[in-house]
């Protein structure tokens, strides 16, 4: 009988203390943050010509769809130069309401691109949970599709709304048709570089106590992102790797997306919603080798 080859094992947490040094993290990076740095380039430029895979999408009707880090470099670029054109620059705030779909990706990576910052909003906010957000980011930019677009109806002095349209969907007054303006954009676009002071992300506290509060992330945090996907989730190359939490919290947004990536390792999503029989068929059809999510979803699967 074959045996089934052991995994490699993770370090122990004393041993990856002992042998951490910041230098060594900082050789990692392409950029430097002390003399520049930008997230899409380590994110995804610096693996490009390599025609490495980057993204394993499923619809929620269960097409899946493959993107090398080339695809979302071309992807990005037409964003990054999308968002220029309406007056997005470096230091601003581009929020995303959008579900697991790739051109959520495209969206972060061509934010970072510019030098722009990227805001998560959950899809399950509710317009005062978005009116409170928008008003601490002072984002230039909310990106959404029509299954959300309505709340924003309800957010007072809410910025420009750009919505991604599906077949014979009907443009809001008022929003940018974003599928049309990214097409008619341009794909090459310079990163522009930043210090590790710099922000890339503003993230919100949960709210559990009182209003949330903003959460400024600094490029310098790639360091620990790369550092806490391989030493703690232990993500190595050749890995399919799964995380099935939300890019719309922090841990979908940091090791769902920017971890995997920062890595040159494919990440995957899967626009459906999360049930115990979809995730354990995705996991058989891709083999799933690297899991990763929130505890309350381990325990559903457990159950």
């Amino acid at each position: 009988m074959t045996k089934t080859p052991a995994a490699p094992s993770l370090p122990r947490y004393e041993d990856a203390v002992e042998r951490f040094r910041i230098e060594d993290e900082v050789a990692r990076l392409h950029g430097d943050p002390a003399t520049g740095i930008n997230a899409y380039v380590e994110c995804c430029g610096r693996y490009t010509g390599e025609n490495r895979l980057a993204l394993r999408a499923i619809s929620a009707g269960g097409e899946l769809r493959e993107f090398t880090f080339d695809d979302l470099a071309d992807m990005s670029g037409r964003d990054g130069n999308m968002l220029k054109a309406l007056g997005v620059g470096p230091g601003d705030v581009v929020a995303g309401m959008l579900p697991r779909i790739p051109e959520l990706v495209a969206l972060i990576l061509g934010a970072w691109r510019i030098g722009a910052v990227y805001q998560p909003l959950f899809t399950a906010f509710g317009p005062k949970a978005i009116e409170h957000r928008l008003s601490y980011s002072k984002a230039k930019l909310v990106v959404t599709n029509p299954a959300n677009r309505g709340k924003l109806d309800e957010v007072e002095n809410h910025p420009r709304i750009a919505t991604i349209l599906g077949a014979g969907e009907a443009l809001p007054a008022g929003d940018i048709d974003l599928r049309a303006a990214v097409a008619a954009a341009s794909l090459d676009c310079q990163p522009v570089m930043r210090k590790g002071s710099d922000l890339f992300m503003m993230m919100s506290t949960s709210g559990t106590t009182g209003h949330p509060k903003g959460v400024p992330v600094p490029l310098g945090a790639l360091l620990a992102f790369g550092a806490y996907m391989r030493d703690a989730i232990g993500l190595r190359p050749g890995d399919v790797f799964w995380n099935i939490a939300d890019p719309g919290w922090a841990y979908g947004l940091y090791y769902a997306i920017t971890g995997p990536l920062q890595l040159g390792i494919a990440t995957t999503f899967y626009e459906g919603a999360f049930n115990a029989k979809s995730t354990y068929d995705i996991i058989e059809r891709l083999g799933v080798t690297s899991l990763a999510g929130s505890p309350t979803a381990y325990r559903l699967l457990m159950a």
